[in-house]
């Protein structure tokens, strides 16, 4: 065996959101006899960084990058006047020019040796990071539909310039990286699906489950950031609908976040008090969405949607609207369903979802044999990391 390669994923922080998990489940997937891997979190919280696959060796970003995944508008709100002067730094660097140089120069502070890969795992900033680099092999990894949302619209200069200096653009959905390739004008581009942690999800199922209420009612359930591209409020409208058509069921909400105060108002004002469930972060959803009917998604936009996929693998069929990735993954009928991206469609799928309790029943008696395909897109990964 050769000498192990050397791989950097490089991340601007590790809290509860889609790209932090999946990346955890590839690095703990990656052949530990073939990768020497490390991971630069260039703001270091989160609280995935407690999940960082053992021998994975965990790297900080210098002051300068303390404030790279915060918003001025946040701050601004917090009046917190230190994260400001560290954003609008960064800010003046980047529109500049200087961002460049300053990189270079920020590398040599962190990093103590060359890398054969390095991975920008989320694109945007860090792309820009790893294109300014020295590593011998520069990978962009594509997380979301930047056709419905760009990111870099900003910096799009800066991000093209940087784009010219990377390897190759790895997206999480063929939609994804045809939106991509199209808003960037690049070609060099390959579609990989996300790895899941099946175990994760299978041993979650295992725990017992004390929430979710059977009374003869349909049992729907969703897991989320309470962000404005989760669109939770669609689903309360919908779940409105189906309640006024004679469509009685429980709806229960995992997550937390920015919008909670506003849903929870919401639920009261469509009176849905007897039917919507807040559960607050849960670390482990995967017995209460297995012990659900079915499992909806309402989102606005995603990249590839990591919860569709764990759903399946829970053997809960999904309601989703079509975003980047669900037609690669609602594939067959007991999948689910995939509704227009309006609120109209979301009302008439969950409409259609609830009106057949026993094709429900059915759909989750065939979803027991799902089987997600790691093998295959693990060994997608490694021919890309060589």
């Amino acid at each position: 065996m050769t000498d192990k390669k050397r791989i950097l994923f490089v991340n601007d922080e590790m809290r509860m959101g889609g790209v932090a998990r999946v990346l955890n489940t590839l690095m703990a997937a990656l052949p530990k006899d073939r990768y020497d891997i490390d991971l630069l979190v260039l703001h270091k919280r989160g609280m995935l960084l407690e999940k960082v696959p053992e021998g994975v060796r965990v790297l900080e970003g210098t002051p300068f990058f303390s404030a790279v995944d915060l918003s001025l508008a946040d701050l601004w709100k917090k009046k917190d006047m230190q994260g400001i002067h560290a954003k609008t730094k960064l800010l003046f660097y980047m529109k500049s020019g200087l961002i460049v140089k300053k990189i270079q120069e920020e590398r040599k502070k962190i990093l103590d040796r060359q890398y054969d890969v390095e991975v920008a795992a989320k694109e945007g900033f860090c792309t820009i990071f790893t294109a300014y680099g020295d590593s011998k092999r520069k990978i962009n990894w594509v997380l979301t539909d930047y056709s419905v949302c760009n990111y870099s619209s900003n910096h799009m200069g800066l991000v093209k310039r940087a784009l010219q200096k990377i390897d190759l653009n790895v997206a999480d959905s063929e939609q994804a990286l045809i939106a991509y390739q199209t808003v960037f004008r690049v070609r060099n581009g390959v579609a990989i699906h996300n790895l899941m942690d099946v175990d994760l999800v299978k041993n979650g199922m295992k725990e017992p489950v004390t929430e979710i209420i059977h009374d003869g009612l349909p049992n729907l359930i969703t897991v989320a950031r309470f962000h404005p591209q989760k669109s939770i409020d669609r689903l309360l409208n919908a779940s409105r609908k189906a309640v006024s058509a004679g469509y009685r069921h429980h709806l229960y909400l995992i997550g937390g976040g920015e919008l909670e105060e506003e849903l929870r108002q919401q639920v009261k004002d469509l009176q849905l008090e007897d039917t919507v469930v807040f559960l607050g972060y849960r670390q482990n959803p995967y017995g209460m969405m297995a012990d659900c009917d079915l499992f909806v998604l309402p989102s606005l936009y995603e990249g590839f949607a990591t919860v569709i996929s764990e759903s399946l693998i829970a053997g809960t069929p999904v309601l989703t609207t079509d975003v980047s990735g669900a037609k690669e993954q609602i594939v067959r009928p007991e999948h689910g369903w995939i509704t227009e991206n309006t609120q109209e469609g979301l009302d008439q799928g969950l409409l259609n979802a609830l009106s057949d309790p026993a094709r429900l029943a059915q759909m989750k008696q065939q979803l027991a044999g799902y089987e997600y395909p790691n093998d295959q897109i693990l060994d997608e990964f490694i021919k890309v990391f060589g």
